[in-house]
């Protein structure tokens, strides 16, 4: 059985931030990472196990949801009046994709994703979030439009319950950050000036 470990929201979301750097992100999107991570697990959805999936995926190349996410956000401030816009398909962990929906439903539209075969989520102005039953952990001819509807989704949460391996994934991507021991790096570590006060 794994041990499960509570982590505050702050530490998930510097957690994410390192991880995502640690994988190949620019620190940029790696914040945006971090910062959406926080979101979810706000919102007591499983943040850090899907972090593990698109993390895999992005270390084989695969596009991430943050960076597709925070390219939508970009392109509806844009250009607010954009309406239906197709999501990539394949996309792993398309949970991330929410968080910068809530930012696009802020300016003033709930925010919807459908596939062919029926509703998949719903973002409302307030950040609530309601799924489908077209879900998936894979994104599957989706498409993204702005919608009147209005549902009840997810509550809020204090802090998030990470499995232990899942919590040593990340932490060994956060470490690819680090800067390995080496007499160097030990020599030039801290102020070159006395930095007591």
């Amino acid at each position: 059985m794994t041990e499960t470990i509570s982590l505050a929201l702050s530490e998930l979301r510097s957690l994410i931030t390192k991880a995502a750097r640690g994988a190949g992100l620019s620190w940029g999107l790696a914040e945006e990472a971090g910062w959406a991570a926080e979101w979810l697990a706000r919102r007591g959805m499983p943040a850090a196990d899907w972090a593990t999936l698109w993390l895999a995926a992005r270390l084989e190349g695969a596009v991430t949801p943050v960076e597709v996410g925070t390219a939508l956000a970009d392109e509806f401030a844009s250009a607010p009046e954009m309406q239906d816009i197709a999501l990539p398909d394949g996309l792993v962990s398309p949970g991330y994709l929410l968080p910068f929906l809530h930012r696009i439903a802020q300016a003033g539209t709930p925010v919807s994703i459908a596939s062919p075969v029926g509703q998949v989520a719903l973002v409302s102005i307030a950040g609530d979030v309601a799924f489908g039953p077209s879900w998936q952990l894979k994104s599957d001819r989706w498409h993204m439009s702005r919608t009147t509807s209005t549902e009840n989704g997810f509550g809020r949460a204090g802090r998030s319950n990470v499995s232990g391996s899942v919590l040593e994934c990340l932490d060994e991507l956060a470490l690819w950050t680090t800067v390995p021991q080496s007499e160097s790096s030990r020599r030039d570590a801290g102020s070159s000036v006395s930095d007591n006060d």
